[in-house]
């Protein structure tokens, strides 16, 4: 098990404090961060239209819904190709979920989310990228996704 207080008292940065993490304790970092910003949160959302699909964090929030893969990828050469590849996986996701909300009015109650809502796509990273929207998948590290969030009228 992880001990964050230690960590955090060992003078690392974020991006080094959370490489110790798996990818269970990542997903459940940017959770809380998106809860702090006072939205709901469903983790590890599974769902089936054509195929099955799973989105890590669907976060609610008044009239926006951001699905949300999470990234926690090293250092990498190929980081930039395998980094686009995944926005546009993370778009068709989005798209198949609004497709399911569509036709399943229990999800769309259990998650209490209306057709009116504005769906957003969204990777967190571990590390800081080039790019900050690719498409219409916005790519966020995971030590800026508050400012991002308390910011968020500035970026949609």
């Amino acid at each position: 098990m992880i001990n964050l207080e230690e960590l955090i008292d060992s003078k690392k940065s974020i991006e080094e404090i959370l490489e110790k993490f798996d990818w269970k304790d990542f997903e459940r970092t940017v959770s809380e961060i998106f809860e702090r910003n006072d939205f709901r949160i469903k983790n590890d959302f599974r769902f089936k239209t054509r195929n099955r699909h799973q989105i890590d964090v669907v976060a609610i929030k008044e009239n926006k819904v951001f699905c949300v893969d999470c990234k926690q990828w090293g250092r990498g050469r190929y980081k930039k190709y395998g980094l686009k590849k995944a926005t546009k996986e993370q778009e068709k996701r989005v798209e198949e979920f609004k497709k399911f909300l569509k036709k399943n009015l229990i999800a769309q109650k259990m998650l209490k989310i209306g057709l009116n809502n504005k769906f957003y796509s969204l990777i967190v990273t571990l590390l800081q990228e080039d790019m900050i929207k690719e498409n219409k998948t916005f790519v966020v590290p995971v030590w800026k996704l508050n400012s991002f969030l308390v910011e968020l009228e500035r970026w949609i």
